[in-house]
């Protein structure tokens, strides 16, 4: 299976990546957008791998799996924007009536009103799942021996706190 890495066009494995990350660092799995949006198993990955070719729906999806506007994943994949714009972003521009943006993409007050505690909960158990599910992926590559459970003597010895 081809890895995204070796995707002949570079800028689309530059969106490959972006995406790829902003399901990582948002806490969620591939796995966990293919349950979301009703995608086979594997699905996406094979989009990632280059397999299946990349298309806008598949952007437009995995936006939304993320409760993000496209508009505001396209910003983490493009966050600066030419300055200043082609002759023919300007002109397509001026023909509509304005002027194209320019400058780096401006981060809105996004604090939500009430998140409840559930929303906080369903993140933080996802985000300890992943991170104790990598050590236990750790431990299981070293043996446990005798050391591991005769206490050192060369230790000094732990005090209890007093109860007050």
């Amino acid at each position: 299976m081809s890895d995204s890495k070796s995707h002949p066009n570079p800028e689309v494995r530059r969106i490959l990546e972006t995406l790829k990350s902003a399901i990582r660092l948002l806490g969620y799995s591939v796995r966990d957008i293919e349950r979301t949006l009703g995608y086979s198993f594997g699905y996406l990955s094979r989009v990632f791998s280059g397999t299946i070719e990349l298309k806008m729906e598949h952007i437009l999806d995995i936006s939304r799996a993320l409760e993000m506007a496209p508009e505001e994943l396209l910003a983490f994949v493009y966050p600066t924007l030419k300055d200043p714009a082609s002759p023919a972003a300007y002109e397509l521009w001026q023909r509509v009536g304005g002027y194209p943006p320019t400058g780096t993409f401006v981060v809105r007050n996004i604090n939500k009103d009430g998140v409840t505690e559930e929303e906080l909960e369903r993140a933080l158990r996802r985000t300890l799942g992943r991170v104790l599910g990598e050590l236990s992926g750790h431990l299981e590559d070293q043996p446990l021996t005798p050391e591991h459970f005769v206490p050192d003597p060369s230790a000094a010895p732990r005090k209890r706190p007093k109860k007050a």
